[in-house]
């Protein structure tokens, strides 16, 4: 077995950064354009008519 060698920080884990605030992003661009607060993911259109 190959061993993996990994930077001094951890750079297997960097594309994560990129995706984490992606979902916020989504709901308040739902929020800006709805004027509903969607709380919960996933934002389904149930959870955007009243």
């Amino acid at each position: 077995m190959s061993r993996v060698r990994r930077g001094p920080l951890a750079g297997q884990g960097l594309g994560e950064v990129g995706i984490v605030g992606t979902a916020a992003a989504i709901a308040n661009a739902v929020h800006h354009a709805t004027a509903v607060r969607v709380r919960a993911l996933p934002i389904t259109l149930d959870k955007l008519l009243p």
